[in-house]
């Protein structure tokens, strides 16, 4: 391989190599933006952690509203709009 084909490789490499590592930049990065949202009817074991999911959510403006309905056992079922 000449040295003109060896450098045109090397910089080629690194710009794919560059912008292989912005795409996964941009995609960790969304995925810290928007969580996954639990299941609607998600159960937790007690008020406080329902209540807990339910204002961090409303904080990171994930969700509108939410409820926690009783259950049995002092368990809460966590439902939610976006």
């Amino acid at each position: 391989m000449n040295p003109v084909s060896r450098k045109a490789t090397l910089v080629v490499g690194t710009i794919a190599a560059a912008v292989g590592l912005s795409m996964f930049g941009a995609g960790a990065a969304s995925a810290a933006r928007h969580p996954v949202l639990p299941y609607q009817g998600t159960v937790y074991g007690s008020l406080g952690k329902c209540l807990t999911v339910g204002n961090t959510l409303a904080q990171q403006g994930e969700v509108t509203w939410f409820n926690c309905e009783p259950r049995s056992g002092g368990r809460y079922a966590f439902y939610y709009a976006r």
